[in-house]
């Protein structure tokens, strides 16, 4: 996965917002149907699932409800996970705010 392709979300996080997606497609829930159990908002869902620059983080309870949900293992969740804590897979990238030149 190209890390500049998703600039403000780690590589964890991606795979854990497709996979989510991924999990509530196969499992035959529509956006609403699935942001009722999850107990968020169907626009609060689409920033969940969005990998693009304008979705939302994630909470450490959304996983933990995913797995709970869709009765999956958090390994699965998270795919392959590097044994280098120093991998760029832990590292969420940070924008510099306000403008670039100062």
């Amino acid at each position: 996965m190209n890390q500049t392709q998703f600039p403000k979300f780690s590589p964890i996080t991606v795979t854990v917002k497709k996979n989510s997606r991924q999990l509530r497609l196969n499992a035959g829930y529509s956006m609403n149907g699935g942001a009722r159990l999850l107990g968020v908002s169907r626009k609060q869902l689409e920033d969940i699932e969005t990998i693009r620059n304008y979705g939302c983080h994630l909470d450490l309870e959304l996983p933990a409800r995913l797995k709970v949900i869709y009765k999956t293992s958090l390994d699965k969740l998270a795919g392959q996970v590097s044994e280098d804590y120093y991998s760029d897979c832990y590292v969420r990238p940070r924008k510099r705010p306000g403008p670039k030149s100062r």
